[in-house]
């Protein structure tokens, strides 16, 4: 018997963690074990790719203008309390707005190179997020898969966004996310590589992201990290 509700596989680019993760989804499958897999990139429960943060007045002005996409912002969007999380990477071929994507993507939530909320906004955000995730999650028998969800993605995020951030911040932020998971009797597994400068040269060729193997110091400190 599996005593878990979340599998989570950690790592640098190119470790091996969508492989690994798909490997285990196809295992379960195999023997019949209820379970779903999310990697990178993908419609996500809990990451937030390619999302805006907008008030709710910003939102309400938004439905008003662009009626023709109003109903699938209204369908898709994350409205909480005082905020909403509008996606913007729109499926082909519904009909969609340049300018409201313009718009969309100068307020991106975490992919982008300036913070548009405040850290304590940021932390507040995932940490509903997770929360809504273990609530909806609790009853249900099947396992989940993530990979990058709670480490690489948090920290990349927050060294770029807010680089004044300290290491002990950061930590004891991961430590609340990693506490409201509790409930899940979540497994991590850290996929780790001997070099990794050498790893990430070898994973910026193959996907284009030269940056990569150019700022391999920052991914060597976050493989270093203890929890």
């Amino acid at each position: 018997m599996i005593n878990t509700k979340l599998i989570i596989f950690e790592g640098i680019p190119g470790s091996g963690k969508t492989t690994t993760s798909q490997l285990l989804y196809n295992f379960f499958l195999e023997y019949g074990i209820d379970s779903n897999i999310f990697i990178e990139g993908c419609e996500h429960p809990i990451d937030l790719p390619f999302y805006a943060y907008l008030s709710l007045s910003e939102y309400d002005t938004l439905i008003l203008k662009y009626q023709e996409q109003a109903e699938w912002l209204q369908k898709n969007s994350i409205v909480e309390d005082n905020y909403v999380l509008s996606p913007y990477k729109i499926p082909e071929p519904y009909p969609w707005d340049n300018m409201l994507i313009e718009y969309l993507s100068s307020k991106e939530f975490c992919y982008s190179s300036k913070p548009i909320v405040s850290f304590d906004t940021f932390k507040k955000i995932f940490c509903r997020r997770f929360e809504q995730y273990v609530f909806k999650m609790i009853k249900k028998s099947e396992i989940t898969i993530f990979e990058s969800v709670l480490l690489q993605h948090q920290i990349h995020d927050i060294n770029r966004l807010y680089p004044h951030i300290k290491d002990n911040e950061i930590i004891e932020y991961l430590r609340m996310l990693a506490s409201i998971l509790t409930p899940l009797n979540p497994v991590l597994f850290y996929i780790s590589q001997n070099n990794v400068k050498e790893s990430l040269k070898h994973t910026a060729f193959i996907r284009s992201k030269a940056k990569w193997a150019e700022n391999w110091s920052g991914f060597r400190n976050f493989s270093r990290w203890k929890y």
